[in-house]
């Protein structure tokens, strides 16, 4: 080959090899914006159940100038029902109560969530009593002398009582608990435990807590097993007889649906069931997917089940049912049946 063809084919190699750099720098480039573009485009499922990273306004129109409904504290879980609009706005129903948020504070709610850790205000603890509450059940299983309490201030949520133990998630002021123990940590401060089987153990500080009412009950009103939903206390029992075998906070009917005063009985059950109710035109509209553990005690559709879109217990938010926490609801569904008595009263 001659000198002037070698220096033409070195040329023509030299051509094709830059082209070929610049091809795939320029594939490397477009998949870097594919995948830039796919982070900011994440999309929420319609009726898909959202967590907040930060405490955000839900606010009337999809816009950051737009009036603050309520603001929704960390952690705080809401329907997604509608969006994205506008740059990235979702809407949301969060405890009854619809409005728009960014979803870039925004987190799907899966078997992979991680709540965000929440500090008590001012960075500490405020020193509790080294003396136990001896008006707190001091064993577990006792549930003749329960309290109902409610956050004083916002703080953290623990798998133990201890500083040392992990957090499980942050409530805000106001949220209703059931005071189910009261025991002292290594250190002699007093904590709650303010969960019960079979619902993953959760303790709060006393110092976070104040008391609200005792729980009423009603004593051997029926006899076998029957559950009593108390109303105005937004309590759920379970008895045998006269005897209270499980106790958990529930959330009621509220607005126009409120829930069926009376005495019922369970006259249908599955595991789990797809819910819708509502209409578009009064902006009540709810589609649920697979709602766990349905018993339903009143024909107008009302029952007892499991809640997987909020986490405020003991206060009304339903449309009429008695939402449980999910692993109370499995739980009922064990323990109850077909012709299981269910009275409902303030």
């Amino acid at each position: 080959m001659g000198s002037k063809e070698n220096r033409t084919h070195k040329a023509r190699l030299w051509q094709v090899g830059v082209l070929a750099a610049l091809l795939l720098f320029a594939g490397v480039i477009a998949t870097q914006g594919t995948s830039s573009v796919q982070a900011q485009e994440q999309r929420f499922a319609l009726n898909s159940v959202a967590a907040t990273t930060a405490s955000i306004p839900l606010r009337e129109q999809p816009a950051s100038d737009g009036p603050v409904i309520t603001n929704l504290p960390v952690n705080a879980r809401s329907i997604v029902m509608g969006g994205p609009f506008n740059d990235n706005w979702y809407w949301l129903e969060y405890n009854g109560t619809r409005g728009y948020t960014q979803g870039r504070f925004l987190v799907v709610v899966d078997d992979k969530y991680t709540p965000v850790p929440v500090t008590t205000p001012g960075g500490t603890v405020v020193p509790a009593t080294a003396t136990p509450d001896t008006s707190i059940p001091s064993s577990p299983g006792t549930y003749n002398d329960l309290w109902i309490g409610e956050m004083a201030t916002g703080g953290n949520v623990r798998v133990g009582p201890g500083l040392d133990q992990r957090i499980l998630k942050g409530w805000w002021a106001g949220r209703r608990l059931l005071l189910y123990q009261a025991v002292n940590d290594s250190k002699g401060d007093v904590w709650y435990r303010v969960s019960d089987p079979p619902e993953a153990p959760m303790y709060v500080h006393s110092s976070l807590v104040r008391k609200v009412a005792l729980v009423k009950y009603e004593g051997a009103r029926y006899k076998g097993r029957w559950i009593n939903i108390n109303i105005s206390q937004q309590v759920v029992t379970a008895y045998e007889d006269g005897v209270p075998v499980k106790v958990t906070l529930a959330s009621t009917g509220t607005g126009k649906n409120l829930t069926e005063l009376g005495v019922w009985k369970i006259y249908y059950r599955l595991p789990k069931q797809d819910m819708k109710g509502g209409s578009l035109a009064s902006e009540d509209y709810y589609f649920l997917k697979d709602v766990p553990y349905p018993q339903y005690f009143h024909t107008s559709g009302e029952g007892l089940h499991g809640t997987y879109w909020h986490d405020d217990f003991g206060r009304p938010h339903s449309h009429g049912c008695v939402n449980l926490s999910t692993p109370m609801s499995e739980w009922f569904y064990g323990w109850a049946k077909i012709g299981t008595v269910v009275y409902v009263h303030n």
